[in-house]
């Protein structure tokens, strides 16, 4: 599980610190930088799995995110300023230095820095005109006089192992101690970077720019293992394992459609085959009848997409050593009942070992999940929200705390979400004292 990320001079945010738990969400205000976070985690995937990457150290646009340039990265926009990242995730921490070429316009990878459990594996960086390199936190010429230094190589920005950057003399060789290390050094690089990938395989992210239904689709043959970045995958997804049968089969239709009717939305969906080529998704309406997705609130065919990675997303997480759902704005065009529903969608995704981080403006999901806070469904340890706003001095970015009983342990910052709560207070006051409030009321439009 990925634990924490520090962000250094990356798009809103100079210096950030995010404690993750199971279940992450971000709140804020429109363009107080929320979804920086997303997109560093957005950009370290595309890198990690995207075979575009080659020999790039950061893949800035590709298959989960597009962040133009290093100076549209960049806090400040300053193409001399160092980006850097700090990961911990399982008992390892990654520092990661990003600097700019100006002369050959290239993102160039000029620090890394591995540990585990606090203590050093390598360590590596560079300038314009040297490089150092650390195994075990010394310096490589110091481990023996007959080793002799190189740079590493890396795919993206993990180090490829059993390549360490070393030079033997054929004639002598190191103490044992030392080749003791750098076996030890060269086996947690090799399953670092295994277990990153393993990660990342199962990683998902689902913008708030979601593509549009069409009345009918193909049978392409084609298959996808992620829905996409704007959900264009969704459908497929769905028409495919329809036809699938036993273990082979996910499951996506009936338990999106047990999810419609617990929302009271629709009583279920279906693929139809209208011919050997085509299709359309139907929705089933409480009266019994159906229609085409077209033709029903625009909602559903938003929601569509999230419910499909969040299904998917846990499919392969159970294959995997763990992994991340990543979704914006998963409430765009459903109302308050169906948003409270999507909170407890991803709560139940956290209790199955799956890792999610939301960014949302719903305050109905908020309560949800501090709901089942309540009824110990998640520990309030599982569970971390983080307001972000933009203040005189730079983005803030506050952790709002859930207790036990699932109340929030302060009060939210900017009236941001505290409305729901005093007109819930306001509306129990009154239910209580309505005699009172009455004559206050009339009091108010009386002239005499």
């Amino acid at each position: 599980m990925l634990t924490e990320l520090t962000l250094t001079n990356f798009r809103a945010f100079r210096q950030q610190k995010f404690p993750f738990s199971k279940l992450n969400i971000i709140v804020g205000a429109n363009n107080s930088g929320k979804s920086s976070a997303l997109s560093a985690l957005n950009v370290l995937a595309q890198t990690t799995l995207d075979p575009a990457s080659g020999s790039s150290p950061l893949l800035l646009n590709g298959p989960f995110d597009n962040l133009g340039t290093f100076k549209d990265m960049v806090h400040g926009g300053h193409a001399g300023t160092r980006v850097k990242f700090a990961l911990k995730i399982w008992d390892y921490q990654l520092k990661l230095d990003y600097k700019y070429r100006t002369q050959r316009r290239e993102v160039e990878l000029g620090g890394f820095e591995l540990y585990q459990k606090q203590k050093p594996i390598v360590g590596f960086s560079q300038t314009s005109d040297r490089f150092d390199f650390k195994v075990g936190g010394r310096d490589i010429e110091q481990l023996s006089n007959v080793i002799s230094k190189r740079k590493p190589r890396f795919d993206g920005f993990l180090p490829i192992s059993r390549a360490l950057p070393i030079h033997r003399d054929l004639d002598s060789a190191p103490n044992e101690e030392t080749i003791e290390l750098l076996r030890n050094t060269d086996r947690v690089l090799f399953s670092f970077s295994r277990r990153t990938r393993d990660f990342f395989s199962a990683y998902e992210t689902l913008s708030p720019f979601r593509v549009q239904p069409e009345r009918t689709y193909l049978f392409s043959g084609e298959t996808a293992d992620r829905v996409g970045q704007n959900g264009q995958n969704a459908i497929t997804m769905l028409a495919n394992d329809s036809n699938k049968r036993g273990r082979e089969q996910i499951g996506f239709v009936p338990i999106i459609s047990e999810w419609l009717k617990r929302t009271n939305i629709s009583q279920g969906l279906e693929v139809r085959h209208l011919t050997d080529r085509h299709f359309e998704v139907s929705v089933i309406g409480r009266d019994g009848t159906r229609h085409n997705i077209c033709d029903v609130g625009f909602g559903v065919s938003q929601v569509l997409p999230v419910l499909v990675s969040g299904i998917q997303f846990l499919n392969q997480v159970h294959k995997r050593a763990g992994g991340l759902l990543v979704v914006q704005e998963p409430e765009i065009h459903l109302h308050p009942n169906a948003q409270a529903e999507l909170g407890s969608f991803f709560v139940e995704i956290a209790r199955n070992v799956g890792q999610v981080l939301v960014e949302t403006h719903s305050d109905n999901l908020v309560l949800r999940v501090a709901r089942h806070v309540a009824l110990g469904d998640l520990s309030p340890d599982d569970v971390r929200i983080f307001f972000v706003e933009d203040s005189a001095t730079g983005r803030k970015v506050t952790n709002v705390k859930i207790s036990e009983n699932g109340d929030f342990g302060q009060s939210w910052p900017g009236d941001f979400f505290p409305q729901r709560q005093k007109e819930s207070f306001a509306l129990a006051r009154a239910s209580t004292q309505k005699s009172s409030a009455r004559e206050n009321q009339l009091d108010l439009f009386s002239r005499n």
